[in-house]
């Protein structure tokens, strides 16, 4: 791809790192660290491939990142990371992207969800206060439940401890777009 990728991410509990690394790997890329990237470090690039968390409905990091590649010139590509399983309701995942991007930007700029995970030791002390409130709240109020669902159960379980959904395989089609863009040029 001769360097015509530049690949930066947000990351903080180290999931959206992994999928940056995997994706410049494969694509032949440069894996930068976020705090380095500007519109003149972007500028050489064709692409910016920009990974994110989502963090209360937000990709973090996003906003800067589209700021970066309007000022460089470069084609933005997204991915965010979570604590969703990849088979999420399709319909929280729209509503999330529609809430980071306007309509014309959601045809415009192509956005990738790829499951990271929950690792309450790395996240910073506010985070992990948030999800823990957020959990034992989430316990409460589904023990008024009369019967609780398998995805309840599920929900509380995953939500209550650290755990990794991270693979590569996510990470496929946002490298096979990158490719595909790459060949047609």
């Amino acid at each position: 791809m001769d360097g015509r990728v530049l690949v930066c991410c947000k990351s903080v509990t180290g999931f959206t790192r992994r999928y940056a690394g995997v994706i410049a790997r494969e694509a032949g890329g440069t894996l930068m660290d976020w705090k380095d990237v500007s519109a003149k470090t972007a500028a050489p690039y064709e692409t910016m491939v920009f990974g994110g968390r989502f963090r209360a409905g937000t990709v973090d990091g996003l906003k800067r990142a589209k700021a970066i590649a309007r000022s460089s010139g470069a084609a933005l590509m997204v991915f965010a990371t979570g604590a969703m399983p990849a088979g999420a309701a399709e319909m929280v995942l729209r509503q999330t992207w529609e809430k980071n991007f306007t309509a014309d930007e959601l045809d415009r700029i192509p956005h990738f969800y790829m499951p990271g995970g929950l690792c309450y030791e790395k996240m910073p002390l506010l985070d992990r206060a948030l999800m823990k409130t957020f959990a034992a709240v989430m316990k409460r109020r589904l023990k008024g439940k009369e019967e609780l669902s398998e995805q309840d159960r599920e929900f509380v379980r995953m939500i209550s401890t650290s755990y990794d959904l991270f693979s590569e395989d996510f990470a496929s089609s946002l490298i096979a777009l990158l490719k595909k863009t790459e060949d047609g040029k």
